[in-house]
């Protein structure tokens, strides 16, 4: 990631390392719920006691996917990347950190650390429940720990975006093919998979146990599928977009052009653009810099009686001294072009070595890098 992106809202609990720590507000929203969720009996009543229970109980869980994101940026942190921010959200976390020429085992390492991290939470619960520390009440809450954790990780195992396996199976995928893209695209696939297995298999397990999926199953089983399909489809249209990207360069971009020192007149730099071909004329200065450009169709608004005697300054609109770029620049270079670019020119003039060949409309460059 080459520039800070804009900071997640929500409340900043603090920092850690320089990384911010937030939580959404949502999430407090969802700490309720899941406290009377938790609290609730057969019967219906929820006691205080029970609530409290239950509120323990959320925020347990909570604590726990806090731990996975920390996870991740320890990995990170390892790695020597900057971690921005680790995030608590509605349904779980994220935690946001420097991507820029990140290889396939810093992604799949980095990825595989969350699972990794409920995984040795359950393991230490069981090894305090099978020695008997704690019983009673506390029993139950470690128990619930375990569980809890148990799920987490095999959940955030599963081998498809947006969870951490499917970018562990990315950085596979990548590993092996040397493609990106392409591994970003089969991972994102497994979790539309995953997805649409959620769902049968919510709705169709209970009846091969001769009953009926109940509403609760069916909500969270609908639920699942709202928070994987749209994040698997959005990685697969990004998947795309960068594979496309990376195939546009400046030279497959540009209007083919034609430099003229700035004495000539419309007649001679029309004459010397049709002899080349070139939709584009650029206007060279006294140093030989890129100073103006126009396009050679322009010429024919000069009364061909006048073209002879006409200078360049009637044809001519101004470019933005170093506004040059190499034909060979690809999509991630362009993108980085635009940035810098963006309100300072309208075209950049395309010079291969010493000639220019092409200038090219940021507008152009723009709307085939979106």
């Amino acid at each position: 990631m080459t520039d800070e992106p804009r900071p997640t809202r929500g409340i900043i609990l603090g920092r850690i390392a320089g990384a911010r720590l937030i939580v959404q507000p949502s999430t407090l929203l969802m700490l309720v719920v899941l406290a009377l969720l938790f609290s609730s009996s057969d019967q219906g009543g929820i006691t205080r006691h029970a609530f409290s229970l239950g509120m323990l109980l959320a925020v347990l869980l909570f604590v726990s996917v806090f731990l996975h994101e920390l996870a991740h940026a320890i990995a990170a942190w390892a790695f020597g990347r900057q971690v921005r921010e680790i995030v608590i959200t509605l349904w779980g976390g994220h935690t946001s950190f420097d991507a820029k020429n990140i290889t396939p085992a810093v992604s799949g390492i980095t990825a595989i650390a969350g699972p990794v991290a409920n995984g040795v939470l359950a393991l230490s619960g069981w090894a305090l429940l099978s020695a008997d520390v704690f019983q009673g009440t506390a029993r139950g809450v470690l128990t619930w720990i375990i569980y809890a954790n148990v799920l987490l990780a095999a959940f955030n195992a599963l081998p498809g975006i947006p969870m951490d396996g499917g970018r562990v199976l990315e950085s596979i995928v990548w590993h092996a093919s040397g493609d990106r893209n392409r591994a970003t695209f089969v991972a994102a696939w497994a979790g539309r998979v995953i997805a649409v297995a959620v769902v049968i298999f919510a709705l169709g397990a209970p009846y091969l146990r001769g009953s009926r999926p109940d509403l609760v199953t069916a909500v969270w089983a609908f639920l699942i599928f709202m928070i994987l399909w749209p994040a698997a489809t959005a990685a697969i249209k990004m998947s795309s977009t960068m594979a496309r990207r990376e195939a546009t360069t400046a030279a497959s971009l540009m209007i083919a052009a034609v430099s003229v020192p700035f004495t000539v007149t419309v007649a001679d730099a029309r004459t010397i653009a049709l002899r080349a071909n070139a939709a584009e004329v650029v206007v060279m200065a006294g140093d030989g810099q890129p100073a103006g450009h126009f396009p050679t169709l322009l010429t024919d608004s000069v009364p061909e009686a006048d073209r002879g005697a006409t200078g360049l300054q009637s044809v001519t609109m101004p470019l933005a001294r170093g506004a040059i770029v190499s034909p060979e620049l690809d999509g991630s270079e362009l993108v980085e072009a635009l940035r810098s670019w963006w309100g300072r020119t309208d075209v950049w003039v395309v010079v291969d070595g010493e000639r220019i060949v092409g200038v090219l409309p940021l507008e152009a460059a723009l709307k085939a890098l979106q």
